[in-house]
């Protein structure tokens, strides 16, 4: 046990390393459409997003491709795994790649996505619900989303078919290793998130969930997320919000740390199908 709060605890594989939030949101994979098409519904963040225009690359995905070259090559098919409103997939298909599917399992998010980029093809189910064969990806992304998961091996496990010999898995997670966590600890609200996050992982147990799922573990490491400007700090304190300015500041204390340590908020992990 790492802590244990109101709003749910975190325990610590004392094996791999991996952490899971104490008690989990969601134990079910069966559930999973339903729940998610009820948060991001009722989700206020994600209530007037905004599409994607002109020469954009903001996803996780970019960051990671500048530290692994070889996802710089852009090829034919490529699938975004819990695609959101559908950002990411709409710069692939600027950046060149030919076909591009994003699977979501909100139904929100979905209609969102196909409204946004009707260029993209979205799926409101898994891959071969959706007529996807199996060994005709190049590469799958998965941003943001291995946290979520009942089961993130199973799930991998079934997305592992779909990728042509050689093909890529790309995972990107908040990073249990990072400044931020070693600073904050259970005060790492945005990222802990036990409200909806389930498994959370180090680089070590990334790679090691990647290879219980039949990939190679070819890289894992870290970037820094979206940075945190001192205008958009100064515009929340003289909007009244001291607590939310205070909070933010705290938050940017770990920030710091991972810079130093080299050790910044997101991980990454790429599998390569053997």
């Amino acid at each position: 046990m790492c802590f244990k709060a109101r709003r749910g605890g975190l325990v610590r594989c004392e094996r791999c390393g991996c952490y899971q939030t104490d008690p989990p949101p969601l134990t079910d994979s069966d559930r999973a459409k339903e729940f998610y098409t009820q948060y991001y519904a009722s989700h206020e963040v994600l209530a007037n997003p905004a599409p994607v225009t002109g020469d954009s690359r903001t996803a996780g995905f970019w960051k990671v491709a500048s530290q692994v070259p070889v996802l710089q090559k852009v090829e034919t098919r490529i699938a975004d795994i819990g695609c959101g409103d559908g950002h990411l997939c709409r710069e692939l298909v600027y950046a060149g790649w030919s076909k591009v599917v994003g699977v979501e399992a909100s139904d929100v998010r979905v209609e969102r996505a196909r409204k946004f980029y009707p260029q993209v093809t979205f799926h409101s189910s898994s891959l071969g619900e959706g007529g996807e064969a199996p060994g005709s990806f190049d590469v799958i992304v998965m941003e943001a989303v291995i946290e979520h998961l009942p089961d993130p091996v199973g799930l991998l496990r079934e997305l592992r078919r779909f990728l042509r010999a050689g093909g890529r898995i790309v995972l990107t997670t908040p990073n249990l290793d990072s400044g931020h966590f070693r600073v904050l600890g259970r005060r790492w609200t945005g990222m802990l998130a036990p409200h909806a996050h389930i498994f959370m992982f180090t680089e070590s147990s990334i790679k090691e969930v990647m290879e219980l799922a039949g990939f190679e573990a070819e890289a894992a490491g870290s970037f820094r997320d979206a940075h945190y400007t001192i205008k958009q700090w100064t515009k929340r304190l003289f909007s009244g919000d001291v607590k939310g300015a205070i909070w933010r500041a705290h938050q940017e204390m770990g920030t710091l740390y991972g810079r130093m340590i080299g050790k910044h908020e997101m991980l990454f992990g790429v599998g390569r199908v053997r």
